[in-house]
């Protein structure tokens, strides 16, 4: 900590004493007093396989220490996105979301621009300054699979894992009522007559008679029938679960998209480096 106060102090009085644009709040400083930089990049969003257009600012507050060069760093996070819903069911919404960002690549150098080449001296800016741009790897294009008319099981297997299909069906077995398992047979056209496994209770509150399944022996429980089961289990597919058959589609979806991070370094001549802050990028 005492370091740290240390290198903030050289910091303010380095930049007091110049009059020049002020990016400290925009730095990092690596425990040697390095350049001062600031960058601006053209948007927040940039194509796979295009480029980051972006203009740079630097300068030193020391005397007699020159540039090298200016380097764009980035890393690399991933972001998946997985939704599977079950349409048929109408006392309860059953979906399954999963939101996940991983970094996939730690920063590295992407692209250098040596300030022989590159800087122009501003005298208006006090700071030497450029225009450029770095490139996007072309391999980073985002991904869907979304609401599919025809499932292919084993992309199940490939974007949500095994035993997903067995564990959403089993699950929302154990969820479903009266009213949800009666609009699943009847729509999927498994059982359209329900009499048989069905009785009625006076509901005082609506004023109604509510269907349920029939009372077990001591009248304490309405149990899903056994034949239900049987044909929950034996006859519906997680396929039969999530299509929809107002949208001809199944309910499932699946994206894959990548953002990066990047910042710039600049080194001065004794290979002290300053950085810009990180500037948060979109691929698409």
């Amino acid at each position: 900590m005492k370091h740290q106060l240390f290198i903030l102090g050289i910091a303010v009085l380095g930049l007091t004493a110049c009059d020049k644009h002020d990016f400290f709040d925009d730095i990092l400083v690596t425990g040697e007093v390095g350049p001062q930089a600031y960058w601006e990049i053209e948007s927040s969003v940039v194509s796979a396989g295009g480029s980051m257009g972006f203009t740079t600012q630097y300068y030193t507050s020391l005397p007699n220490v020159g540039f090298d060069r200016s380097e764009v760093w980035y890393n690399l996070t991933e972001k998946l996105e997985k939704t599977v819903s079950c349409p048929w069911v109408t006392t309860f919404t059953y979906t399954i979301t999963s939101t996940v960002s991983e970094e996939k690549r730690v920063a590295q150098k992407i692209a250098t621009y040596p300030h022989a080449t590159y800087a122009q001296w501003s005298d208006s800016l006090h700071a030497f300054t450029f225009t450029s741009s770095f490139p996007i790897s072309g391999t980073l294009s985002p991904f869907s699979w979304v609401k599919p008319s025809v499932l292919e099981e084993d992309k199940v297997v490939a974007y949500f894992g095994e035993g997903f299909m067995e564990h959403f069906k089993d699950s929302l077995y154990n969820k479903m009522q009266y009213a949800d398992f009666t609009n699943m047979y009847k729509g999927l056209g498994i059982l359209d007559d329900f009499t048989a496994y069905t009785d009625t209770t006076f509901d005082i509150n609506t004023n109604s008679y509510i269907a349920h399944f029939k009372w077990n022996e001591d009248s304490t429980d309405t149990p899903v029938p056994d034949k239900i089961r049987e044909l929950y289990n034996d006859s519906i597919s997680f396929a039969d679960l999530i299509y929809n058959t107002s949208e001809s589609a199944y309910s499932i979806e699946y994206k894959r998209s990548y953002q990066i991070r990047a910042l710039m370094r600049v080194y001065d001549s004794n290979g002290v480096y300053g950085q810009t802050i990180a500037k948060d990028i979109d691929i698409n």
